[in-house]
């Protein structure tokens, strides 16, 4: 199982490429919710993160 850090990565990988595949104009419904959901995820383990090294 990999460790929060490295899911933390991935998660910031993964929206660093949704970024780059952004179009100057008109982006698709489908890429806001990916890259909204990649958001979430993030927050979900830097909270979660955060709650561990208490």
């Amino acid at each position: 199982m990999a460790t929060i850090d490295s899911k933390i990565e991935d998660i910031r990988w993964k929206i660093e490429e949704v970024k780059k595949r952004w179009p100057a104009h008109s982006p698709k419904p489908t890429m806001f919710s990916e890259l909204e959901n990649l958001e979430l995820e993030l927050e979900k383990l830097l909270a979660k993160k955060k709650t561990q090294s208490d």
